[in-house]
């Protein structure tokens, strides 16, 4: 993880914020991913790239992306989380505090999922459903949908990219969770043997799915709140 951040700050030591530059980090695999080449080459106009090949503002951002895939590889857990955690991004100030790993793995122990839809309407970086999807059978995952909603963007963005990375059927909503008809927007992932792919639904898009995802992420929300409550 401390290579990962590093070659992020040889970015930011140049005079751009860790904010921006952690976002267009997340922006520039989204897009690449989706083969969007518009939206790619335009959040690299926002840097110089002014320097000799290997020590470009883009160099280090994909250095970034591939120490990320083979640290993930070796570790099998969700990393991007840990990264806006260490790297000081988190919003502390919202009460932004990510479930840690173990305890998420022990939630997800005593869930004992198995198959169907599996939602979190807080979802931060995507931990609780990724520690989910591990203890499911090959079966299971094919024939599951989990659902992610945050309010806030840049998580939505690491958990897109966390459902692709770890193959999963998914949705991610950017909006509140307590407010109906709340889809700022919305990503949807797909499951193959070939590896995990993303896209960006349309407007349109989103009124069609909007219903069957509200249902499910209000029955979530209300469990939660429930839960809280007996507490």
């Amino acid at each position: 993880m401390k290579e990962i951040i590093k070659q992020l700050e040889y970015i930011t030591s140049r005079g751009y914020s860790h904010f921006n530059v952690f976002s267009d980090w997340l922006d520039l695999m989204i897009y690449a991913l989706m083969s969007n080449d518009e939206e790619y080459f335009g959040v690299v106009r926002k840097y110089k790239n002014d320097r000799k090949a290997g020590e470009r503002e883009i160099d280090f951002f994909a250095n970034a992306f591939g120490l990320l895939m083979r640290k993930m590889k070796e570790s099998n857990d969700e990393l991007l989380g840990e990264i806006y955690m260490n790297w000081n991004m988190s919003n502390k100030y919202n009460c932004q505090f990510f479930t840690p790993k173990h305890i998420a793995s022990f939630i997800a122990q005593i869930a004992e999922p198995k198959t169907g839809m599996i939602s979190e309407p807080c979802c931060g970086s995507g931990v609780m459903l990724i520690e989910v999807c591990k203890l499911m059978s090959f079966d299971g995952l094919d024939n599951s949908l989990f659902i992610a909603q945050d309010i806030d963007s840049t998580c939505v963005k690491m958990c897109a990219l966390n459902m692709t990375f770890f193959n999963l059927n998914a949705y991610i909503i950017c909006g509140n969770t307590l407010l109906m008809n709340d889809y700022q927007r919305v990503f949807q992932t797909g499951r193959s043997y070939l590896g995990g792919s993303i896209r960006e639904l349309s407007q349109d898009e989103i009124e069609i799915i909007k219903p069957n995802l509200e249902e499910q992420i209000t029955w979530t929300a209300t469990k939660k709140i429930n839960q809280l409550t007996l507490f």
